[in-house]
């Protein structure tokens, strides 16, 4: 709809600052930024079109009844580093087309959510009325009028006329045909969720491993499942690049996201329009990783990510064999790091533009180059734009407004070398950290899907558009990476070795031990701090822990032997839903086990809800109790599956000392008789001195006189 009674005498042919409100300086107060925000606009305006915008005022800037808009087209810029400046600081010099007048939002139509719209005409050259003129200036742009105009709207408080909300977004202007050639584009879009440590008890982490991680925020999920409706839906058509972390589907793998699965799957059915790369299990710096010695988890983790991705899109796993395709790296890397994607499965890399110079392109654009690694191996490679990469993020709270400035700057590369005779192109890679924002990908894939400057393809397209790579100027230099930072490599390394521990004890149990794996694989991510990294890590092994608490030796009571050797049974017992294989080891200092040695093992199964005892034949070495250590490791011994000890006492007595006892007690007993025999004789013969019978009674007359009658006294 065209307001032309709105703007009948607002909108003027002027060259001056004149009806201009001066914008507040930068944290100023009253200068509010989110107060206005961008809802939708024209991608690209042509001859004969008008350049219409929806925004929308934020409630805290008051009443619609007491705002208005103003409006400032700037001249057309000449470089990518004017585009540069206007969207950081805003446009600089005169406008060239500007409001006289604010516009108030009450004589605006409105739309939902409290939106206005506003719809400039566009003329070219000389002319009378209220629309925008794009007229020629001092710093002309090579191809006026086409070019991209920064358009500075300002949301001003009335009747002061105060500045409380303003934003700086382009007008694309062109007069291009059908038959243009137009500047190749592949955006690469990452679809993840990072989860956190979570606080868990082993009975929660029993009947679910993934309760070790913070469960993803509602919110996240519902953003990534609007913005693969926005793909597979609104725009189907239009070509994408879709980094799908494996966590992420993971999540996703409930029946409350079945609709978000379906369309993923959808998506991965047209590999003509959606190019699905093989990505890792979650984002990760490879470069540190392989600087770190964990080679082997960036295998893992591109393994798993290729494997659970194709799973949930019911795709087939792609084969090493052939090739992964791209690997999208979000910083620099080094031979190492490109000799271990190489033998990953990888033969082609796209790099930051800041990671790699000398590269080759036609102006700010980009072509395929070869990048040896050092160890007799290439890959072909290409550049992501930094600039294009930081349009994901650039305006915080408003993604149309950020989405619309990646647009403007497409058109501003296209502008460098319009209509070539050869391709141009260029790589427009979300940085690793993005989150999913639908209304992001709304903007842009809509403002992408006819745009006559622009055209979307896939990396897959974008590499085959080049057949022979492009030699580097001087060759191509890999800026240093960073090294491993602050990876918590002793911890993953660990958590590694006792899921690995449990998979080999445990191997009926192949899908659980691949979720212990996976929450290994978490303590990866890039977008984590080490200190969160290692909590992760933990988390992982409280997942294991949980795990091995459902076994159990008991070895609570003490055993008794009655001879200097016997059988001590060891009992184990299992309160776990799956068998459990492993080496059952004893030791002792004081017990000699078969074979006479002091250490003993032998391969054991202990079954499910089972109570399994193991008898073993000991020798004492000596009388006493003595200590049995018992533990049972996985079989290939990397992993304690549990342990304990066993006490056994010996109530036995060596022959020796049966002989010596025997001995003593017959010696004991001979003297005792020999003793008893010898007092008997002595009392008896005292008896008879005294002339008693062995009764104690006299034998004669007694005092009557002697016994030999001799005379009385």
């Amino acid at each position: 709809m065209l307001l032309g009674t709105v703007l009948a005498g607002a909108l003027t042919v002027a060259t001056a600052l004149t009806g201009v409100v001066p914008e507040a300086p930068a944290g100023a107060a009253g200068a509010r930024p989110a107060a206005l925000t961008l809802v939708s606009q024209t991608a690209v305006v042509q001859p004969g079109q008008s350049f219409a915008l929806r925004l929308r005022p934020a409630p805290s800037a008051g009443p619609a009844a007491g705002l208005a808009l103003t409006v400032a087209v700037f001249p057309c810029l000449s470089s990518l580093s004017a585009f540069d400046q206007s969207v950081l600081s805003g446009p600089v010099g005169t406008p060239i087309s500007q409001t006289t007048a604010p516009l108030p939002l009450a004589g605006l139509p409105t739309a939902a959510g409290g939106a206005v719209d506003l719809t400039l005409p566009v003329s070219v050259g000389p002319s009378s009325g209220p629309l925008i003129r794009l007229a020629p200036s001092g710093a002309q742009c090579q191809s006026y009028p086409s070019g991209v105009y920064p358009v500075r709207i300002q949301l001003v408080s009335r009747p002061a006329g105060t500045v409380v909300g303003s934003l700086t977004t382009h007008l694309v202007f062109t007069e291009a045909t059908a038959t243009t050639q137009r500047l190749r584009v592949a955006v690469v879009l990452p679809l993840q969720a990072t989860q956190r440590s979570a606080a868990a008890t082993p009975a929660e982490l029993l009947a679910r491993p993934e309760a070790a991680l913070t469960p993803v925020d509602p919110g996240a999920v519902a953003a990534l499942d609007a913005t693969l409706a926005s793909l597979a839906d609104q725009h189907a058509g239009v070509p994408a690049t879709l980094q799908v972390s494996g966590q992420t589907v993971g999540l996703l793998d409930t029946p409350a996201n079945a609709s978000a699965l379906a369309r993923l799957t959808q998506l991965a059915a047209t590999p003509a329009v959606h190019q699905v790369t093989v990505a890792p299990f979650v984002p990760v710096d490879a470069a540190a990783m392989v600087a770190a010695g964990l080679s082997d988890e960036l295998a893992l983790q591109i393994a798993r990510g290729a494997q659970t991705v194709a799973a949930a899109s019911s795709r087939p796993v792609p084969d090493v064999t052939a090739g992964f395709g791209p690997w999208v790296a979000g910083g620099p890397v080094d031979g190492a790091t490109l000799g271990a994607l190489v033998q990953d499965g990888f033969q082609q890399v796209v790099l930051p533009s800041t990671a790699v110079s000398g590269v080759p392109g036609s102006g700010s654009t980009t072509q395929p180059f070869v990048l040896a690694d050092g160890r007799g191996s290439s890959v072909v490679g290409m550049t992501a734009a930094a600039d294009l990469t930081l349009r994901f993020v650039a305006a915080a709270g408003d993604p149309v407004l950020a989405a619309h400035q990646l647009v403007a700057e497409l058109a501003q590369l296209y502008y460098e070398r319009p209509n070539g005779t050869t391709p141009r192109a260029v790589v427009a890679a979300a940085p690793a950290a993005w989150t999913a924002d639908p209304a992001f990908v709304d903007a842009l894939f809509g403002s992408l899907g006819t745009n006559p400057l622009a055209e979307p393809v896939t990396l897959r397209q974008l590499f085959a558009l080049f057949p022979t790579p492009a030699t580097c100027r001087g060759g191509c230099r890999l800026a240093a990476p960073g090294g491993p930072g602050g990876l918590p490599v002793a911890a993953i390394r660990d958590q590694r070795v006792r899921v690995n521990g449990f998979a080999s004890a445990a191997p009926g149990q192949r899908p659980l031990a691949q979720r212990l794996g996976d929450l290994v694989l978490g303590a990866e991510a890039l977008a984590l701090r080490p200190g969160q990294q290692a909590a992760v890590a933990g988390a992982a092994g409280a997942a294991v822990d949980a795990q091995l608490g459902q076994l159990a030796i008991s070895g609570d009571q003490e055993i008794t032997l009655t001879a200097r050797s016997g059988r001590v049974p060891v009992t184990l017992v299992s309160s776990a839903s799956y068998p459990v294989g492993g080496v059952l080891s004893l030791g002792s200092d004081r017990l000699l086990f078969p074979g006479g040695t002091s250490r003993w093992s032998t391969p054991v199964t202990v079954l499910p809800h089972h109570t399994t005892v193991v008898y073993v034949r000991v020798q004492a070495r000596t009388s006493g109790t003595a200590t049995v250590a018992v533990s049972l490791r996985s079989p290939d011994r990397s992993l304690r599956l549990v342990g304990g000890t066993v006490a056994v006492r010996t109530a036995t007595t060596s022959v020796v000392g049966v002989i010596l006892s025997a001995g003593a007690v017959a010696v004991l007993g001979a003297w005792w008789v020999r003793t008893s025999l010898r007092r008997r004789r002595i009392r008896k013969g005292e008896e008879a001195e005294d002339g008693r019978t062995p009764s104690g009674m006299p034998d004669g007359p007694g005092p009557q006189g002697p016994a030999d009658g001799g005379d009385g006294p």
